[in-house]
């Protein structure tokens, strides 16, 4: 009789067991987090300015500055002055070029 009332408190031990885990997982998940997720805002898209070479353009980020950033431009010996600072340049089809603002002298 005292065998058989051991093995029936080690299962019962044995089924207890994940039954706490699990409640404490049910706990945790309900309890809200102490500071609010920050959701991360993607920076605005570039925009292109016309460069002097037909095809070209220049992509500037939209962060206004005061002065505007001035750059050399790769194909004239001037430099051009836009509002934010300069990524790089790409070549643009025709129909896209003609759209653009051209960069201030």
């Amino acid at each position: 009789m005292m065998r058989a009332t051991r093995r029936t408190t080690r299962t019962a031990r044995r089924r207890s067991r994940p039954a706490k885990r699990a409640a404490k997982r049910r706990l945790a998940k309900l309890v809200k987090p102490a500071r609010p997720v920050r959701v991360a805002v993607a920076p605005p898209e570039p925009v292109l300015y016309k460069l002097c070479k037909p095809g070209w353009a220049v992509i500037v980020e939209r962060i206004p500055n005061a002065q505007g950033t001035r750059f050399v431009c790769p194909f004239c010996p001037k430099s051009h002055r836009v509002p934010g600072p300069v990524r790089g340049f790409k070549k643009v089809r025709r129909a896209q070029w003609s759209r653009l603002r051209r960069v201030e002298e």
